[in-house]
């Protein structure tokens, strides 16, 4: 019996340049003053992203829902989100949905309930693979990633602005590293064994 994790793919989620972040800012309309934070997955309450509200004015939010269930969003929490002025919410389609993790600076991932996520969050992955700092819960397998470069656990949501804050002044982000043994082309590696 051969445990596989979780995989992502490393040759299509990578780092960018800063120029390549710049533009990618741009195309999706964001402004280049504020640092972009992220989060991609379902629109509902379980999944805790209301804590998006509490994040500081000095941020820009992307939210990017999933068109698999966007019949099934929480349409108040929706308006909720809308209604704050640094909110974006991208519910469509995106064909290269590595661009978004590569204009954003930094990834939050909010959900503590277990049943809401899978529990090694594909876009936690995907966001590590860009090298992002991932600021995080202790959900699931989350917790094998605590005291690993970039990745900052939180327990409790009322000092997420100065944990944010800390992780976008680090210089030396090296997420990737922590998730290229989840790299796809190694569990083929492992299973050819």
């Amino acid at each position: 019996v051969v445990h596989i994790k979780t995989g992502v793919d490393t040759e299509r989620f990578i780092p960018v340049s800063t120029e390549k972040t710049k533009e990618l800012k741009t195309k999706y309309g964001f402004s280049l003053d504020k640092p972009v934070v992220l989060h991609v997955g379902h629109l509902n309450e379980g999944r805790n992203i209301d804590k998006l509200l509490n994040i500081s004015e000095d941020y820009q939010i992307l939210l990017v829902t999933s068109t698999l269930t966007k019949n099934e969003q929480n349409a108040d929490l929706k308006n909720r989100l809308q209604s704050k002025s640094n909110i974006k919410i991208i519910d469509d389609y995106i064909p290269h949905i590595e661009e978004i993790y590569q204009l954003a600076d930094i990834y939050f991932f909010p959900v503590l309930e277990s049943g809401h996520c899978i529990d090694i969050p594909l876009s936690c992955l995907e966001a590590a693979a860009c090298n992002l700092p991932v600021v995080t819960t202790n959900y699931g397998a989350m917790k094998e990633f605590k005291g690993k470069n970039s990745f900052y656990h939180i327990n409790s949501f009322e000092n997420i602005n100065e944990i944010i804050e800390n992780a976008l002044s680090i210089n030396d982000i090296s997420s990737r590293k922590s998730v290229l043994e989840y790299d796809w082309n190694n569990a083929i590696e492992v299973l050819s064994r």
